[in-house]
């Protein structure tokens, strides 16, 4: 008899991928997920930049049609730390860019040059400022309150000279308080004041100087001073 082979049938078989849980597989998963983390966190980055200088310039500056003169220099100004009268030192601004008092875009460019601290911080968050007389303005408006803490007569009147203070130094504390002063003092007045505020004993001594001039007090105080220290005070 004849049997015929009998009928395999066959597949193809799928090959799969295997994973292994040894620490290299693993080490390399990590790798590659620092990898991309890495990769979007400097994507993001160079978003947020290209979002900033996208930007015109004229939204990123206060003032941006700036004409600086030939050879210009930025004045030698005396910092504004914002605890002082605004008024003042507006003032003291005023004189050193006098030379340039038609050129508003410089004015209020180099306003910040003359600024320090907190001060500068405000200056970098102004919008909108379109002429000078507007940012004087709002620097006013900020810093107004310290128009009503500046010294006065009666605090001037109340001064003494500390322990520890030196008859010059304490002339100096006067003198710079005397300035501050809202509503300016003569030679004269700052001369009566700075002689009531004395103690009995330059006072007593310094009696017939009593007109003559602040200088001229202060030299005298100076030299009882030295005296006194060297023990040889007549």
């Amino acid at each position: 008899m004849t049997y015929e082979a009998p009928l395999v049938h066959t597949a193809q078989q799928e090959e799969r991928q295997i994973y292994h849980s040894d620490s290299v597989a693993g080490d390399d998963r990590v790798g590659n997920l620092e990898e991309r983390l890495d990769a979007i966190h400097k994507e993001l980055k160079t978003m947020r930049g290209k979002e900033v200088f996208s930007q015109n310039m004229q939204d990123l500056c206060l003032v941006s049609d700036v004409v600086i003169p030939p050879k210009f220099k930025v004045p030698d100004f005396e910092k504004y730390k914002g605890d002082t009268c605004p008024e003042s030192y507006l003032i003291m601004y005023a004189r050193k860019m006098t030379s340039y008092k038609d050129n508003e875009p410089l004015l209020i460019h180099c306003f910040h040059k003359s600024l320090t601290g907190p001060a500068t911080m405000w200056y970098m968050n102004l919008k909108g400022i379109s002429s000078f007389p507007e940012l004087v303005g709002a620097f006013i408006q900020q810093y107004k309150y310290n128009s009503y803490l500046a010294p006065n007569r009666r605090e001037l009147q109340a001064m003494t000279q500390g322990d520890k203070e030196t008859f010059k130094e304490y002339a100096q504390c006067f003198i710079q308080k005397s300035a501050q002063v809202r509503q300016a003092l003569d030679e004269r007045e700052v001369t009566d004041m700075f002689f009531e505020t004395l103690s009995p004993f330059y006072s007593e001594k310094m009696f017939v100087l009593a007109t003559q001039k602040f200088t001229d007090i202060v030299d005298t105080g100076m030299r009882i001073e030295d005296w006194v220290r060297k023990g040889s005070f007549p």
